[in-house]
């Protein structure tokens, strides 16, 4: 068999995985696992902690990956029936991580709340409940405790989700 000899690239080509993609003059963009699967995940919450002490719990291995964003650490793995994804980019905010399920699931609470029961952390720990990609003018929020962020108890308010998402992680100020 005869070796082909594959031609170096041009000299004029951006890297790849380099913004603005599809602005330069390489045909590819390379994109990776994470920016593949993510868009598929339910986003079940926000925690306001690194990957790597849920992972060490959990005896996880963290990987590191990178997307259109910025380089991330994320783990993927099954816990009493529920497929999480925990991710936290070096970017993040606060450094909160984001916590998914890779196969959406009408109990996103119940994972939740199992994920935190078997890492041992309590619901001081969670920033944000929800998915803030839902469509933010058919969401209402419930207060679930005197706790939390808009400070009243069992009321529906009538900030989106995506706004509460924000403002938990730092990205807007609360309004009076």
């Amino acid at each position: 068999m005869t070796e082909v000899e594959i031609p170096g690239p041009e000299p004029d080509w951006q890297l790849a995985t380099q913004p603005p993609y599809g602005t330069g003059k390489n045909p590819a963009y390379q994109y990776s696992i994470w920016e593949h699967s993510a868009p598929l995940f339910q986003m079940i919450g926000v925690l306001a902690l690194s990957v790597q002490p849920v992972a060490q719990r959990l005896r996880l291995h963290v990987e590191r990956s990178w997307d259109g964003l910025d380089e991330l650490d994320v783990v993927l793995f099954r816990l009493d029936g529920f497929s999480f994804a925990i991710s936290k980019h070096d970017g993040n905010p606060l450094g909160v991580s984001y916590v998914w399920l890779t196969q959406p699931h009408e109990q996103a609470d119940m994972a939740l709340d199992t994920l935190l029961a078997v890492v041992g952390i309590d619901e001081e720990a969670v920033t944000f409940r929800g998915d803030p990609r839902e469509d933010p003018a058919e969401q209402t929020a419930t207060a679930r405790d005197a706790g939390s962020p808009d400070g009243v108890s069992g009321t529906t308010l009538p900030t989106s989700l995506w706004a509460r998402f924000r403002r938990a992680i730092g990205t807007t100020s609360p309004t009076p």
